[in-house]
This record gives structure tokens, sequence and C-alpha cells, in this order.
């Protein structure tokens, strides 16, 4: 049956002896199959068809048709382009069975990708491919041998001169589109996800002769706040910036794993790939696996060369470590229009998607801390200082102290929950919004800033809002370079390192209380002011991060306290001793109270025994 459809479809060339030198090896469903595939129905002419054909001896062949187990068959490739004929169809589809070359069973295991002499519009005009699978650990037991998961049935393929023939159980569907290959994958659903969030995947579907490189989906978690942002919807400047994002992950050819350059100790050949975003990837393997380069102007070294570090590059890489290069975890999906790999551990992110700490704190939806630093003037920490000096530490005298080494800042900001917890706060916000009822004034009518001046209050939440702010200093004169990329080491919190603050002499100390989790707190504090006190605890825990491009953003659960000498009002030492001279005079008061009683009671108590005169 399937070379009758040969035949009908203009291919009997490859049968009839038309090309004697040519190698071929013809993967050829069984009737049944074929049946279940097209519709046809040839009765018993299974050997007529095969004697009928000239150049070939296919009796051999045609005497393993019978007896076959034929039930359990695919059914046929619906993915197919409208505007073609059902012949046409068939055609690509019979041209898919065949492979330019000849392969024996021990070549298989060798080189398990075979071009077929279908070359589609779709991938650019290069020949489609076929996965073979030899079960290694049965060595040639002929049933262990797979083509795109069809089964070969014969013990042996049939050798006839130039051609060797495998019978399969069931027929081989030509690949799929790019989204029904990877939305199998539960590890590739984000960036399936990502693609239909950024309206590109019309676009990206018929984009002929592509290799994607598809991150799994912990990179996109591990991407804390900047998925935060460019997942954020209705927003259009993410939109584009997600478009831009994933574009960075496709390369305008198809890369096979076997066309990928290896590297050795004599060569450090890397193949490099421009993305449909303009960024540029290179792709290498070594003995520990195949990598993509995010930088292939620093090509990678031989292959007994540690990885690359992240320097200077045009395409920035965010991932769990500072290689520059990602591994490809899984290789060769066959796609309609290429190929796709899965990248592990990481993403690409292009110099074209500028990540700031603003775009961080819009994917956090940060709205409190934004407004407080432009109320406070403090919107220089989230541009790039190196630029342009923009400010620095307060000094004694409450005045910005420049520093000339800071290269950035990372902010700890409390949500927006955090914010409204906080007494100080919720008095500005009722000020503001003194015709508008914002709070509850029954719950908030012991609000301890009640009675404090506007000013008192501005100076608490300024002072409030720099303890959250770490600049970032190096004295490293490259680093220090306003186009130079800041270390990953000084973007991450380290476990018990102490960070200062744009309070002079006040500093945070982080603490790594479980893997790669942390909590922040004032250094050098103690726990209690002085004896038997109240203790003082100025403690959060990190929920969130992202990487922007001048520093890092750290979402806190709560807000940090100012220590007790520098609050400045309530909950600081004028509390403290407002709240000493109110419990000194209700002591005093309570004394002199049952002093005057016991007096009046003893007095009664001595009168009572006397008689009248």
């Amino acid at each position: 049956m399937f070379i009758r459809l040969l035949k009908d479809t203009g291919l009997h060339e490859y049968i009839d002896g038309s090309r004697p030198t040519s190698k071929l090896t013809i993967l050829a469903p069984t009737n049944r199959a074929m049946e279940d595939a097209f519709g046809y129905d040839l009765g018993d002419d299974d050997d007529k068809s095969a004697s009928a054909l000239s150049g070939l001896d296919f009796a051999k062949m045609s005497t393993h048709f019978d007896g076959l187990d034929r039930s359990s068959f695919i059914e046929p490739l619906r993915e197919s382009r409208p505007a073609m004929s059902p012949r046409e169809r068939q055609r690509d589809w019979a041209r898919y069975h065949i492979i330019d070359g000849q392969y024996q069973i021990d070549d298989l295991a060798r080189n398990p990708l075979l071009r077929t002499i279908f070359s589609p519009e779709s991938t650019g005009g290069k020949p489609q491919v076929v996965k073979a699978r030899v079960d290694q650990a049965h060595g040639a037991i002929s049933k262990q041998i797979s083509f795109n998961s069809a089964d070969n049935i014969l013990p042996e393929p049939v050798t006839v001169g130039n051609t060797t023939i495998y019978l399969l159980s069931s027929p081989m569907p030509t690949p799929p589109g790019l989204v029904n290959a990877l939305i199998t994958s539960l590890d590739l659903s984000l960036f399936v996800a990502a693609m239909g969030a950024s309206n590109i995947v019309d676009e990206l579907q018929q984009e002929a002769g592509v290799s994607v490189l598809a991150p799994v989906i912990d990179s996109f978690t591990s991407l804390g706040l900047v998925w935060s942002y460019l997942s954020l919807p209705g927003d259009s400047a993410a939109k584009d910036d997600l478009s831009r994002f994933v574009k960075a992950h496709i390369l305008k050819k198809p890369v096979y794993s076997d066309e990928i350059p290896l590297h050795t100790d004599n060569s450090a050949e890397t193949l490099v790939v421009e993305t449909l975003n303009g960024n540029k990837v290179g792709l290498y393997r070594t003995q520990s696996g195949i990598f993509a380069a995010v930088d292939p102007d620093e090509l990678p070294q031989p292959a007994d060369r540690k990885p690359l570090q992240a320097s200077n590059a045009s395409t920035q890489l965010l991932m769990s470590s500072d290689s520059s290069s990602l591994k490809i975890s899984e290789s060769d999906i066959l796609l309609r229009t290429g190929v796709a790999h899965v990248l592990k551990d990481g993403v690409i992110l292009p110099s074209n998607v500028e990540i700031t700490s603003s775009k961080l704190l819009q994917g956090m939806k940060a709205h409190v801390f934004g407004d407080l630093l432009e109320r406070f003037n403090l919107t220089y920490v989230l541009k790039d200082p190196r630029s342009g000096k923009n400010g620095g530490l307060r000094n004694d005298d409450g005045e910005d102290d420049p520093v000339d080494n800071i290269v950035g800042y990372s902010l700890l900001v409390p949500s927006d929950k955090a914010w409204r917890e906080n007494s100080a706060y919720r008095e500005l916000v009722r000020r503001d919004h003194e015709e508008v009822r914002i709070f509850d004034e029954d719950d908030d009518s012991d609000n301890a800033w009640r009675n404090s001046t506007t000013s008192d209050i501005m100076h608490y939440l300024d002072m409030l809002v720099r303890l959250h702010v770490i600049p970032i200093i190096d004295d490293d004169p490259q680093v220090r370079d306003a186009g130079h990329q800041l270390p990953a080491s000084q973007l991450r919190l380290a476990d018990r390192k102490t960070y200062p603050t744009l309070l002079e002499n006040i500093g945070l100390k982080a603490n790594e209380f479980a893997s790669n989790r942390f909590s922040v707190q004032l250094d050098d504090m103690p726990f209690y002011q002085s004896p038997g006190g109240t203790p003082f605890i100025s403690y959060a825990m990190v929920v969130r991060s992202g990487i922007a491009r001048t520093g890092a953003v750290f979402e806190l659960d709560a807000a940090l306290r100012l220590p007790p000498d520098n609050s400045k009002g309530p909950g600081g030492w004028k509390q403290f001793a407002w709240n000493a001279a109110v419990w000194l005079t209700g002591i005093g008061m309570g004394s002199g109270f049952l002093g005057v009683s016991g007096y009046w009671v003893r007095q009664w108590w001595t009168r009572s025994d006397y008689e009248a005169l």
C-alpha cells in the first residue's frame, strides 16, 4: 500500500530503479496503518503491488507483510496547511518516510537524526528530520528500534541494493507546529504562555526555519519580580518587552544537535546564530553536553576551561550561577518549522529589554514605596548613579553626603499591605485626605502619631524609606563604568553579611534561614534596649526578588523599624520617655491615694472605740 502511495504521488523514481546510485532508507508503514491514515482499500493486492515494481526485488520484503499484528496505530497528522490538496499532503507525508542515505541498525545508534527528502518551505528549505531510537541494552533487536515513536516490526531491516527498508507498525506524522510540540511538556508551559501573552504566536508559527531555545518553568519562576513585570496584563510596555524576550530565544535557522561543533583541547569553534530579536547566541558542545553562549563575542574556551563569567555583554543572562552559558538539557524536539531545544537553569535577557528598578516596582505593584520615593526626592535610587552624582548617605546633620564609589542601589521594598500597617504612614495619608475617610477612624483613634506634627511624620518616614535602600559600593574602575553590568555577587544577599543603608552608621544584616531564603534585620541592635524593657524587633523576610540593571529589588513582608535613638517620634526615645513619665506619675498618684485612704481608715478605726462625754 505504501508502495502504491509512492506511485500515486509521483515518487515512483525512488523505487523503480531510476536512481541506481542513490542510497536510501525507506520507512514503510503497514497496510493497516496506511488504511487508518488515508482510507486506502487495496484488498489483497499487497503482493501484486510489490511484484509490479521494477528495479527492486520486493519479494523478500512482501513475505513480511503476512501475519502481522496491526492493532496499534496512530491517527494521521491533521496539522497541514488548508491550502494544500489531499494529494499534496499525502505526497509530503510520503516524502517524510524516505531518508536520504542508507542506514543499518548500527548506523542508527551512532547517527539518530535522519535527514529526509522532505524539504518544505516551513523549514526554510532544509530537510525535515526523523529521530531514530535504538535500545542499546538489547543491541540489534529490531523491535527496540523506533522512528519518531513509530516502532519497527521487522527482526532485521530489508536491504535491496542501495536501499534499506524498515517496516513501521504505525504511521509517522510529520512534526507538529511550535505550540503543539511544546505544550505537551509541563516544564515548557510558561514559555508557551509567554508566547501567547505577547501576542506573537501566529507570527512565530509562520516563521520558517527556526531553532527555539525554550526555558523550563523553574527558570521563569526564579526570575521573581522580573517575570512579574514581564507578565503584567494590560501593560503595553511590558508586552513589548515580553515580545522581545521571547524572540531572543528563537534562532533564525534550524540547528540540530549533530550540527553543533564540538569543543576539544585544540578547537573552540562555536556556531553563532542570530535570533528573531537581533541578539546573537553561540552554540557549542563539550563532553558535558550542549551549551548556548549568550555572549558569542567572548567565545568559550576549550573543554577543560571553566565557564565564562558574566561580563559587559550585549545580552544579559539571568540564571542561578555566574556562567555565561546555558546548558541544553533536552535537544532536537522536532517542529514543523524547525527544531526546539530545552534550556536548563536560566533564560536569555536581551539588551533591548532593559529591566530597571522602576519596572520591578511596577511588577511588584509597590505603589506606596514608589510614591514615598517621589515625595522625599529619592527617585535617584531608581537610576544609574554612575551616569551622574545623585546623592548618597545621610550624615549627622541630616544632609546627603555624596559617595563617589556608589555604583547602584538595591531596594528592600515592603508591600503596600505592610505600609498600611505602619501607623505613621496611615496618619500621613489621613492628613493628605482629610475630607475622605481612608481608614476607619474608630480603629485608628489611638494612633500614636495623631498628635504629632506633619513635619515629624514626614521626617520619620523619610528616614524609614532610607533605611530600606542599600547603596552598592565598588572601587573597581571597570564596574564604575556606566556601561558595565554590575557583578552578580553585588546583587544577591549573602548569609550573615552586613549592608550599609542611606542612613549613616546604620546597617542591615542578612540571614539565610533556609536554602536561598533570607531575612533582614538591623545590625548590632540589642533585643532589649534597657534591662527588663520592652523587646525591640526590626525584622522582615524576603518574599521575592528581582535583578535590575542598576541594582536588585527585594520584596519584604513587613517594614523595618528605625533604631530607637533615630526614630524622632513615637516608638523612639521620646515615646520611651513619655511612657516612663506616665508610669511614674501613675505610680505616684496611686501611692498617694493609697496613703490618704489608709490614713482615714486608721482614723476611723481608732475612733470607733471612743464613748461620747
